[in-house]
């Protein structure tokens, strides 16, 4: 027998790419898949064997949206802020993090969040953070940490050292807008031309307060905005929505990542969809801070690229992108289970440049793969099960 190989078979594997596999098998050499298919066709392998009974093998999950800095603030969640209050909960957040700033508990709970995340089946995430330093917290961990350098400067001063302190950032740090209403207009450009051809997420739509701020100028952000002391008389109010604003600066494109998205018009989904521009989907943050629904059955309709993320534990009580599976069914009942899966995996891992590694099951990816407990009968029940137990989620890995 070769024991370099072995072939994991169960009632379900789920690739990712293709039709479910009823009765499936993956075999493993060297750290990598090596085939996958029916238990039939693969059952005269030579290869060390485990079987799994009531289970389902199924891609490792990609969380698109997180800021680990945040996971020390985890208390924020105990009470949720006043629906849609978005400067209400932000006042809060400063002065948690004033009070938490040591850098070692900071990284220590980023390091436990990380560990979560990988117990819930993720192995890579996208994650923001306001510290250069904060890039190296995925060293050592099975779950890759894909960061992003987040920037602010409305207007003004604001705006101008935010410009002097990017032109001193190391190039091979990935540096990102935090907002359209908390970056201006030339930092905003300065930014995505630096990101050139890759991903350059930010905040977009999360709340109506942000969509009053930019067409009118006016509201609970511009009043917030000026108790940090941003000259927002210098700021050029644009009149629009979060979406036609940023298209307007010219940096919606295919490698354009839109966070929250949750205040945005129809044709603002349509403008979306004509850019190529990704969105985030965070039904677990946008639930607790009572800002609303994305319309995701709408972008979906458009073709819009949909993924999913967490967001923080300052936002959001669970890491778990199975949770996030659950409460996008629940807020979209007619969304396709499939696709909802999808958004939680392969649709995460292109969006990252992961997809011959990671988000599906096939010959040449990570054998590192999640095997789920899954208390069904048949086929029809595999991926509703899979989006709508949420927590219930007991899983294992298959290594």
């Amino acid at each position: 027998m070769d024991y370099s190989r072995a072939l994991y078979r169960a009632p379900f594997v789920v690739p990712g790419n293709g039709p479910l596999i009823v009765d499936g098998a993956v075999l493993t050499e060297g750290g990598l898949v090596a085939a996958v298919g029916a238990y039939a066709d693969l059952k005269d392998v030579e290869a060390r064997r485990e079987e799994y009974d009531a289970q389902v093998i199924t891609p490792a999950l990609v969380n698109c949206h997180a800021h680990l800095e945040l996971s020390p603030l985890a208390g924020l969640t105990g009470e949720a802020p006043e629906p849609g209050d978005l400067t209400g909960w932000i006042r809060g957040l400063l002065a948690a993090r004033a009070e938490n700033s040591e850098l070692e508990a900071v990284y220590d709970a980023a390091r436990m969040a990380l560990a979560r995340l990988y117990a819930g089946g993720c192995r890579a995430v996208a994650d923001i953070g306001n510290r250069p330093e904060s890039r190296l917290l995925g060293e050592g961990f099975k779950t890759e940490v894909f960061f992003f350098l987040e920037l602010l400067g409305l207007c003004g001063a604001s705006e101008e050292s935010a410009l002097a302190a990017l032109s001193g950032i190391e190039v091979e740090v990935c540096c990102t807008a935090h907002a359209p209403y908390s970056v201006g207009p030339a930092l905003m450009r300065a930014l995505k031309k630096r990101a050139g051809g890759r991903l350059f997420p930010l905040h977009v739509a999360e709340s109506a307060q942000e969509s009053e701020f930019l067409r009118t100028g006016g509201g609970p952000l511009s009043d917030f905005l000026g108790e940090r002391g941003v000259e927002v008389a210098a700021f050029t109010v644009p009149g629009m929505g979060s979406v036609r604003y940023l298209d307007s600066l010219g940096v919606l494109d295919e490698r354009t990542l839109c966070v929250h998205a949750v205040h945005v018009e129809d044709e603002e989904i349509a403008l979306l969809a004509a850019r190529g521009a990704a969105v985030c989907l965070c039904p677990g943050s946008n639930r607790f801070m009572g800002v609303g629904i994305a319309p995701g059955q709408k972008m979906l309709a458009h073709g819009i690229p949909l993924v999913l993320g967490t967001d923080s534990l300052a936002s959001n009580p669970h890491l778990s992108l199975w949770r996030e599976m659950q409460l996008l069914r629940e807020d979209h009942p007619d969304l396709p289970p499939e696709a909802v899966f999808a958004m939680a995996s392969s649709n995460g891992a292109r969006l990252l440049g992961l997809a011959d590694r990671l988000g599906v099951v096939a010959p040449g990816v990570c054998s590192s793969l999640p095997v789920v407990r899954c208390p069904v009968k048949n086929e029809a029940e595999v991926f509703d099960y899979l989006t709508s137990a949420g927590t219930d989620i007991q899983l294992e890995w298959l290594e």
